[in-house]
């Protein structure tokens, strides 16, 4: 009885090596000849905001539409704000202080010439000579206190000025109106959302490759990206982004490709397969950072 249970015992533990004996594994590109699955993200979005509290008075880029760079998004009520910048345009082209200035300066350097002769003569007092010395050095300091105080206005204009230009946002790029996030008549506050704008060309997909597909990826080359969607033609995609930082959980590491979207036809979000196997030759020469040599460094020196 014995004897049969320690057979039984030795066959378990063959059974149990044999099934924990890991299996050849073969090269990744041979067992996933589809490739890699990624995801279409836009080369750049926004979500514009405004910078004070505001009310919202229009949004002349509707969404679904496509907006220009420099083109108004966004256009708040201005009315108090533009009154502001009339009066600060006022003052800031008005002379009439400085010319004020200048005139009382002239004529008391005139008096105290006179005075001086006078004084001189003795057919003036040291007193009206000392009068007119003060009156001269106090129009010479208000003549600059004018030159300052309208130098003071031109810089309170344009400084309402760019106040004004807060009161619209318009496009910092190119892009796809995604979404409005508040409407016209509704009160935003600091940095609060409005609409979200997205760059749809290029369009750059995102692949999170395995540590194995590393030395046969590097910036500039050029592979096929084909959509999991069968209605759209796949396109060539260039690396831009071949990450020398894995992610040691998932033993991958991150590849961004950018492809041409002139027609806009790839959406974002878009499941899509690259394959890395297929390499195609290098659109263009792309530099590539290189770590850091002192011997470089010193050469340079």
């Amino acid at each position: 009885m014995g004897c049969v249970r320690r057979c039984a015992l030795t066959l378990g533990a063959i059974c149990l090596c044999a099934q924990t004996v890991p299996a050849q594994v073969a090269p990744y590109c041979a067992t996933h000849s589809d490739g890699v699955v990624g995801m279409t993200t836009p080369s750049r979005q926004a979500m514009l905001a405004t910078i004070q509290l505001a009310r919202i008075a229009d949004i002349p880029a509707k969404e679904g539409t496509y907006v220009a760079a420099g083109q108004l998004v966004v256009a708040f009520e201005d009315g108090v704000q533009a009154a502001r910048v009339a009066v600060a345009k006022l003052e800031a082209e008005s002379t009439e202080g400085v010319e004020l200035a200048r005139v009382r300066l002239d004529y008391a350097e005139r008096e105290l010439a006179r005075f001086q002769k006078l004084n001189v003569q003795d057919y003036a007092t040291s007193k009206e000579y000392t009068d007119a010395r003060t009156t001269a050095e106090t129009a010479r300091l208000e003549f600059e206190v004018a030159k300052v105080t309208r130098a003071k206005a031109i810089a309170v204009y344009h400084r309402e000025r760019e106040l004004l230009d807060q009161y619209r946002i318009v496009a910092p790029f190119p892009g796809y109106v995604a979404r409005h996030l508040k409407h016209p008549g509704e009160s935003v506050n600091y940095l609060e959302g409005i609409v979200q704008l997205v760059q749809l060309d290029p369009m750059v997909v995102s692949v999170d490759c395995p540590l194995a597909l590393a030395p046969q990826i590097a910036a500039g080359d050029s592979f096929s990206v084909v959509p999991a969607d069968g209605r759209l033609s796949p396109r060539d995609g260039v690396v831009t982004l071949a990450s020398r930082v894995a992610d040691a959980a998932s033993q991958t590491f991150k590849v961004k490709l950018t492809v041409a979207n002139t027609d806009v036809a790839w959406p974002v979000g878009m499941k899509v397969v690259v394959r890395f196997c297929q390499k195609h030759a290098r659109a263009t020469p792309m530099s590539v950072p290189r770590p850091w040599s002192p011997v470089e460094t010193n050469e340079g020196q």
